[in-house]
């Protein structure tokens, strides 16, 4: 009996994220199917999260080479957030939450980023 409960706690376990990720549960949360963290997926999917990320990375960039302080919400890209938006992909506040997740991983990356270092 014990075996049988630990079996069905297993699967119970194992096929709960399964289908919570099949029907679009934790959607732009940052964690994808099995707990991995998606790379290039959610640019796919999202594309106020793959603009923002761009831009993000773009302007973190420039404030990296004039040696400014790291500040995200600084920039008027992340204040508007509305870059690229189009009424197919959903609602406009719900654009904005995904481009500003994006640019926040954008500017994270594009500041810490030592690829442009002057030498």
């Amino acid at each position: 009996m014990v075996r049988f409960t630990a079996v069905v706690i297993s699967l119970v376990m194992f096929v709960t994220p399964l289908t919570a990720d099949a029907q679009g549960r934790g959607r732009g949360r940052g964690v994808g199917r099995l707990g991995t963290v998606p790379q290039t997926g959610r640019a796919y999917e999202e594309p106020a999260f793959a603009r923002g990320y761009t831009d993000g990375f773009k302007h973190a960039q420039e404030d990296r080479r004039d040696r400014s302080r790291y500040d995200p919400v600084g920039h008027r890209d992340y204040r508007e957030a509305d870059q690229g938006f189009s009424s197919s992909y959903g609602t406009l506040e719900s654009y904005r939450n995904n481009y500003r997740a994006g640019f926040r991983a954008g500017y994270d990356a594009g500041y810490r980023d030592d690829t442009s270092k002057r030498r």
